[in-house]
């Protein structure tokens, strides 16, 4: 009898262990991408005594990125989980300073029937919504999102934004339908003693609905005083409304963006619309062929004393065309064409590397050239 009690409960402290393990699970995950890129750039000022266009070829990893999730059962339906994302700098190796553990989408949070809520550095919710139609490639030499959402010629106003310090939550699925929610903490540079005042905050919220071969969604972010909160200047809110949608039928699918923006400054408000397109259509065996057209709207400067207005044909145009083939499930290569107009104003270029610089060290597209690029890629997901 004493042997069995004995046999039972060591069973028993090996199984206990298991059990729980059982409730938890760790993975990892990435993406490793090359894009080759061989490119006339548009003229640039590189100085008094220099300036035009040289062509150039150049290499990058745009989104390249390794991670590790997990997640632990607590019973109730609940979990808790966790996420730590990093950018994979694969082609810099030493010869540039790296980057830090975690500086991607990395959080910690509880999820159940109430949805998901979690801390830590995430996409706002306008950049996950915008990833739905996008289609193309948010960055790198075939990046749009510089059209839409970012930085670009002479806008300076970017809602394509991975907050640090941000609280998150996310609903349910409700029959296709779920919204998304985040916040950032005051920016710790208010309490400096340079703007006391400023609070540095980025708001974001989105709904959307994905269900069969349709997709809607809509955002709206808010940046109050982001811009100022290490100085005494007052104003600085940025906000963007932005609208999109997907629609697939037979071998193709639909992607359409728009977005309004604005910079509402102390003495100037700017305000800048545009729009993107792509389609993927896939033709037999594992190929598809992608196009994209972007158009940034002029960036438009308003004089709030006098109603003046600058910025006049500082817009531009980015058309995209390409293939993509699978060379297995996780490995795809590809050719792509793009070619960016500027409008006269327009200082748009592409995203790949730097085109030019002045004697200050500032990169600077001479206003209304034109450039393009030809582009080898690879990519591998795990």
């Amino acid at each position: 009898m004493n042997k069995k009690l004995i046999a039972a409960a060591v069973a028993g402290a090996f199984v206990a262990p298991a059990a729980f393990a059982q409730n938890s699970t760790v993975q990892i995950y990435g993406l490793i991408n090359v894009e080759y890129g061989f490119a006339s750039p548009a003229n640039t000022d590189l100085g008094t005594a220099n300036s035009g266009r040289s062509n150039y070829d150049a290499i990058n990893s745009g989104a390249s990125r390794i991670g590790f999730k997990g997640e632990e059962k607590l019973g109730g339906g609940m979990s808790a989980f966790w996420q730590c994302e990093s950018q994979l700098r694969f082609l810099e190796g030493s010869s540039t300073s790296s980057g830090s553990l975690c500086d991607r989408n990395s959080a910690l949070g509880l999820k159940g029937s109430f949805g998901s809520i979690y801390a830590g550095t995430w996409d706002s919710p306008m950049k996950r919504a915008s990833a739905i139609t996008r289609m193309t490639n948010e960055t790198g030499w075939l990046g749009t999102q510089l059209m839409t959402l970012s930085n670009g010629g002479a806008w300076t106003g970017t809602f394509s934004a991975r907050n640090t310090n941000s609280i998150n939550y996310d609903t349910p699925n409700f029959n296709g339908f779920s919204a998304s929610v985040q916040y950032t903490t005051l920016n710790a540079a208010k309490n400096d003693g340079v703007a006391p005042t400023k609070k540095g905050r980025k708001n974001s919220l989105s709904a959307q609905y994905v269900a069969g071969p349709m997709a809607l969604v809509g955002a709206y972010s808010v940046h109050d005083d982001d811009r100022t909160v290490t100085t005494a200047a007052a104003g600085d809110k940025d906000k963007a409304f932005f609208l999109g949608g997907t629609y697939s039928f037979g071998a193709a699918k639909v992607g359409l963006s728009y977005i309004t923006a604005e910079l509402d400054k102390a003495a100037t408000q700017v305000e800048r619309d545009s729009w993107h397109l792509a389609v993927d259509y896939k033709i037999t065996g594992p190929g598809t062929i992608r196009f994209g057209y972007s158009h940034a709207g002029d960036a438009e400067t308003t004089t709030k004393a006098t109603g003046a207005v600058t910025g006049q044909n500082s817009g531009a145009r980015l058309w995209q065309i390409g293939y993509n083939h699978a060379l297995s499930k996780r490995t795809t290569a590809g050719i792509s064409y793009a070619r960016m107009d500027n409008k006269s104003a327009g200082t748009y270029s592409f995203t790949g590397v730097t085109q030019g610089f002045n004697t200050a060290g500032t990169a600077v597209v001479t206003p209304g050239s034109d450039s393009s690029v030809i582009v080898l890629g690879l990519s591998h997901t795990f």
